[in-house]
C-alpha cells in the first residue's frame, strides 16, 4: 500500500483557479459585447487603525514576478494545452456539477502570456486613505474576464505587505518625533523598531511579505526570510537587515536559577559584540537591582560597540520601563531605564535629556503595539530620558493582528467596454455609510492626496502618479529596494 508520502506533490494551487469560487462563472455574467474590464485597487478606510494616515505603496513588483510572471510561466503557459484545460474542467465538473469547455482557458494557454496591464503608485511612496494605488485592465478584448479574475489573487497578496510597510512608516516617523524633540541626532532610528513577528505569523509568505514591508523603514529584524525575499524580488546594493546575538528562556533557564554566571558565560562568548540578554526567566528587579550592579565593572570594560541590551518579557508594560509611582519598592517605582541610569550613569545630552552609558541599554519587545510604543515613550519624556534608550521588539500584536479591512482594501471595477463603446460604472449601496462607494471610470491620480475619475481611455494621462508595472506579461517598471527606501525616507 502507496504511503501519501509517497507521493510527489506539486503546486496544489492550479494557477487558472486562484480565485475565489464565484469568480469562475462571472465570464458568462457580463454584458453580450463586453471587450475591457478595468478595476481599482484603493485603500478605503483606516476606521480599524486610525494611528494609519498613510499607505505606503509596496509588493507590486515581487507579486507580478512571483504569480504573474513566474508561477504563470511554470505551472500554466510551459505546461500542454491539453492538461491545463483537462485540470480546470474536471475540477468545475467535480466541484460545481457545472458543463464548462474551458475554451476561455485553452485560449489563454494559446496567447501564451497574461494579456494585462497593470499601473500603480512607484513602491516607497505613500497615498492618502481613498486615494487609488493601483489599476488593472484587460488589453486584448478576449479576455475582460480576467481582470476581476485576478482580484482575489491581487488582494490576499497585497494587502499584507503594504499594511505592514505602512505601520512601519508610521512607527519610523513617530519614533522620529520623539527622536528630534529629546535626541541629539537621529542615527538609532534605523534599529530602533526590530522585527520580531515571524514566529506569530499566519505562515512563511506571511512573514516573508509583512517582514520586508517591515525592512522599508527599519534595518533591524529576527525575520531572516524577509531578508532573502528582498534579495530575491528587488535587490539592494546596501545592507537590508540585521540582527544581534541574543538569548531566550530555554538559554537562561538551562544555566540554572541563579543568574549571574549565566550572564557572565553570555558576555564572555560574544566579548566585542553587542548582546541581547532576556532578563525576567526568574527574578528581573533581582537582575537588575543585584547582579547588574555586581556585572557593572566588567560591562564598562567592553567595548561600546559590544553593549549589553537588556531584555524585560513579562508584567506590566509601563512600569517595567518607565516605573510605577505606587509600587512598594524604590525600583520598580522608578522603572528599568532610572535604574539603569542609576548604575550605569549616561551624559546630559544637547536638548537636556540623560542618555544612559552606551555600554548599556534595553530592549521592550512583549505585546508591542503603536500606542503602548507612544505611551513607553512619552512617559520616558516625562522623565527627561532621551528615546533613544529604548529599543522596541515589534512582533505579531504589530503585524499580525491585521487583516484587509485594516486599511480597506478593495478591487473594484469602474469602467467596462461593450462594442466599442466605454462607459463608466460603479457601486454606490444605499445602505452603506459610504466605506464601499467606489470610483467611477477610469482614474487618474494627480498627486498623492488627490485623484479624479470620471475619465475614459481617451483622456490624458500623461500627468498621472500610477506608472505602468506589468503589461502582456513583462514586467515593465523594474525598482530596487534602495529606491524603494529613498522614496519613504523622504517623506519622514
Amino acid at each position: 500500500m502507496n504511503s501519501i508520502l509517497d507521493k510527489k506533490v506539486k503546486s496544489t494551487a492550479i494557477p487558472s483557479l486562484l480565485c475565489d469560487f464565484y469568480k469562475t462563472s462571472h465570464r458568462i455574467q457580463y454584458p453580450e459585447g463586453s471587450q475591457f474590464l478595468y478595476s481599482t485597487f484603493t485603500p478605503r478606510s483606516n476606521a480599524k487603525a486610525p494611528f494609519l494616515h498613510r499607505v505606503v505603496s509596496f509588493g507590486f513588483q515581487a507579486f507580478i514576478m512571483k504569480y504573474l510572471i513566474h508561477y504563470f510561466n511554470d505551472n500554466f503557459f510551459s505546461r500542454s494545452e491539453f492538461e491545463v484545460v483537462t485540470e480546470y474542467t474536471r475540477f468545475i465538473a467535480d466541484t460545481l456539477q457545472i458543463e464548462d469547455s474551458g475554451e476561455h482557458i485553452a485560449q489563454l494557454h494559446q496567447l501564451g502570456y497574461l494579456p494585462i496591464r497593470i499601473k500603480a503608485i512607484p513602491e516607497g511612496k505613500s497615498v492618502a486613505i481613498k486615494v487609488p494605488m493601483m489599476t488593472i485592465e484587460n488589453t486584448h478584448p478576449d479576455f475582460f474576464w480576467l481582470t476581476n479574475y485576478l482580484e482575489t489573487l491581487i488582494n490576499v497578496s497585497l494587502w499584507q505587505p503594504i499594511t505592514s510597510a505602512s505601520i512601519a512608516f508610521t512607527y519610523r516617523k513617530a519614533l522620529m518625533q520623539f527622536s528630534e524633540k529629546t535626541c541629539d541626532d537621529n542615527s538609532h532610528l534605523p534599529f530602533q523598531s526590530h522585527d520580531f513577528s515571524m514566529r506569530g505569523m499566519g505562515s512563511l509568505e506571511s512573514a516573508e511579505t509583512s517582514g520586508a514591508g517591515h525592512l522599508t523603514s527599519f534595518l533591524g529584524t529576527d525575520t531572516i526570510p524577509a531578508i532573502s525575499f528582498v534579495e530575491a524580488y528587488y535587490g539592494s546594493k546596501n545592507l537590508i537587515g540585521t540582527s544581534i546575538p541574543a538569548s531566550e528562556h530555554s538559554v537562561m533557564s538551562s544555566h540554572g536559577v541563579d543568574e549571574l554566571p549565566t550572564f557572565r558565560y553570555l558576555m564572555s562568548k560574544y566579548p566585542n559584540n553587542m548582546l541581547s540578554i532576556v532578563a525576567d526567566t526568574t527574578d528581573f528587579w533581582h537582575n537588575i537591582t543585584v547582579n547588574l550592579p555586581l556585572l557593572k565593572a566588567e560591562i564598562l570594560a567592553r567595548p561600546e560597540s559590544a553593549k549589553i541590551v537588556i531584555r524585560p518579557d513579562s508584567g506590566d508594560f509601563f512600569a517595567i520601563i518607565c516605573g510605577d509611582a505606587t509600587a512598594e519598592t524604590e525600583h520598580e517605582r522608578k522603572g528599568l531605564i532610572e535604574c539603569l541610569w542609576d548604575i550605569f550613569g549616561g551624559k546630559i545630552n544637547n536638548k537636556g535629556y540623560k542618555v544612559l552609558n552606551p555600554h548599556i541599554g534595553a530592549i521592550y519587545g512583549d505585546g508591542v503595539t503603536y500606542e503602548k510604543m507612544v505611551k513607553i515613550l512619552g512617559g520616558l519624556e516625562a522623565k527627561g530620558f532621551a528615546s533613544s534608550n529604548i529599543v522596541f521588539g515589534v512582533g505579531a500584536q504589530t503585524y499580525q493582528r491585521n487583516t484587509r479591512d485594516t486599511l480597506g482594501f478593495a478591487i473594484k471595477a469602474t469602467s467596462i467596454t461593450i462594442n466599442g463603446v466605454e462607459k463608466a460604472i460603479f457601486k454606490a449601496p444605499k445602505t452603506d455609510d459610504g466605506l464601499k462607494k467606489s470610483q467611477k471610470g477610469r482614474v487618474k491620480v494627480i498627486t498623492l492626496e488627490n485623484y479624479v475619475d470620471g475619465l475614459t481611455a481617451l483622456d490624458d494621462f500623461s500627468d498621472d502618479l500610477l506608472e505602468v508595472f506589468f503589461e502582456n506579461g513583462k514586467l515593465v517598471k523594474e525598482t530596487n529596494f534602495d529606491e524603494i527606501r529613498q522614496n519613504i525616507s523622504v517623506q519622514f
